[in-house]
């Protein structure tokens, strides 16, 4: 199999950066350096906890500032930003489902080989869908087949159905297309995200993750969330959905005025659902 990969060569960028030239919107004061991270889309490494670790952003991630498909990976020390890296990942590096949500793909565990599924136009060796393999127990990297579009694996046949899409983790991701689309949590997550035409041109941040004064207040029947932030000012229209199997009278809150608020729902396949606009937090409840 082929084992190229489409940035391979980039340089690793290093800069120092102060806190108050990156924009945390989703951050209170009072917030430690874990909370700031997951409220913007990251991913956290404690060392050795919340005040003091690695914070790592996907291209697709509203925060990174790194040239595309740099990783924008950034070291805190007592909750005070001390510096930034712009890292190349390359698909051998990749070994669980954090590296390969980074890379902005799906890994799955439940065949073999093992895959991280990229379906994303940053990342990938394929014109189309890329789904990376490796061994199964060891994720040692293997190589990659293509699903649509040219180009392949060097042999062997090629695909014929996309895994699922788009590939996100349980920890979200970001859309940035004119088109309308949606997406959904994975990792035993629960939340889907339906964007219209022109909602998320500038980026749309989808995480389970809530900002740290809504994840303080959360109702006490509350079972998922959701978090979606627009880029940019961005007021387009979109739907969240949360699977209810077992809640007998589900529920959705918003966050409204700073309190979470019971919102009109609907049903659609199988799934409870509320439209809203701008950014917004939200919690799946009920009996």
């Amino acid at each position: 199999m082929k084992s190229g990969f489409a940035f391979k060569g980039l340089r690793t960028l290093a800069a120092a950066v102060l806190l108050s030239t990156f924009t945390l919107s989703t951050a209170l004061a009072g917030d430690d350096a874990q909370t700031i991270c997951e409220g913007n889309g990251g991913y956290w490494e404690a060392n050795p906890d919340a005040s003091s670790g690695t914070c790592r952003y996907s291209p697709d991630d509203l925060p990174n500032d790194c040239p595309e498909p740099l990783v924008r990976t950034e070291f805190w020390v007592s909750d005070t930003l001390d510096s930034f890296v712009c890292d190349d990942i390359p698909p051998s590096s990749v070994h669980d489902e954090v590296i390969c949500a980074l890379i902005g793909g799906t890994w799955d565990e439940s065949g073999d080989p093992w895959t991280c599924t990229v379906t994303h136009t940053a990342f990938g060796d394929c014109p189309g869908t890329t789904i990376y393999q490796y061994e199964t127990g060891t994720a040692d990297y293997l190589g990659y087949e293509c699903v649509g579009g040219e180009g392949g694996n060097g042999g062997g046949g090629q695909p014929t159905t996309v895994l699922r899409n788009p590939g996100y983790s349980k920890h979200g991701g970001k859309i940035k297309d004119d088109s309308a689309g949606s997406t959904h949590l994975g990792g035993s997550k629960n939340g889907s995200f339906y964007y219209n035409e022109g909602t998320c041109t500038e980026g749309c941040i989808f995480t389970p993750n809530l900002p740290a004064g809504a994840a303080a207040s959360l109702p006490s029947d509350a079972v998922a969330t959701l978090y979606i932030r627009l880029a940019d000012g961005g007021t387009g229209s979109y739907t969240v959905c949360f699977d209810a199997t077992g809640i007998s009278s589900p529920v959705i809150y918003q966050v409204i005025s700073g309190v979470w608020v019971a919102i009109p729902t609907f049903s659609s396949g199988g799934q409870i659902c509320a439209t809203a606009s701008g950014d917004g937090a939200f919690a799946l409840g009920g009996s």
